[in-house]
């Protein structure tokens, strides 16, 4: 690689511009390395396990995400922008509330190893996660009420309750067969909970 002084500083021939797409690039693999080893080894799996799985130097890790609580989040807030899109892409639809509830369903199976951490946490940066959760659900809920798709009386904070149930149900069964079959009845649980009566 070439080295040249470039803006005061020393450094690659790379441009700024390409430098900063390397660097974004290199905090996806991060987060969805992160997915990856948490959920084959759990919340406490070696960080250095995850910058081996994104191909990253461990420095390069830790200058994009300083601890495990903010990998966390960073994997939290990239579920939150997907069902954002999500919610937009459905906006207006039929249906739009039950498709957005079925991928956070979705990611909290995905995620299940982070939902300990996420549930113990006094991290802002969560709770702020948590409120874009609840407003990102609330035009779709409203929608899905005026149509008679769900229960007239729920409500997105209902939702987030019902979804944390669902989380224990996740984290407490670590037998993957019966994980599944009990998700599976957790899940037409909460579906029937919130149909209309």
């Amino acid at each position: 690689m070439t080295w040249r002084y470039h803006a005061g500083v020393a450094g690659s021939t790379k441009t700024p511009t390409a430098r900063r797409r390397d660097a974004q690039e290199n905090r996806e693999r991060i987060i969805q390395a992160a997915r990856k080893v948490f959920a084959a080894s759990g919340y406490e799996a070696p960080l250095s396990a995850i910058a081996s799985e994104a191909g990253v130097g461990r420095a390069t890790l830790y200058r994009n995400f300083p601890d495990r609580s903010s990998l966390a989040t960073a994997i939290f807030e990239d579920n939150i922008m997907f069902l954002e899109t999500l919610a937009k892409e459905h906006s207006g639809e039929p249906g739009a509330f039950m498709v957005l509830l079925s991928a956070v369903v979705e990611q909290q199976l995905e995620s299940h190893a982070l939902f300990p951490s996420l549930l113990a946490s006094e991290n802002p940066d969560l709770r702020v996660l948590e409120r874009r959760t609840r407003n990102l659900l609330r035009g779709p809920l409203r929608a899905a009420k005026a149509a008679g798709e769900v229960r007239s009386d729920l409500s997105p904070t209902d939702v987030l309750i019902m979804l944390a149930m669902l989380s224990v149900v996740v984290i407490g069964n670590d037998q993957s067969n019966m994980r599944q079959q009990r998700i599976k009845r957790a899940h037409e649980l909460l579906l029937a909970g919130i149909l209309p009566r």
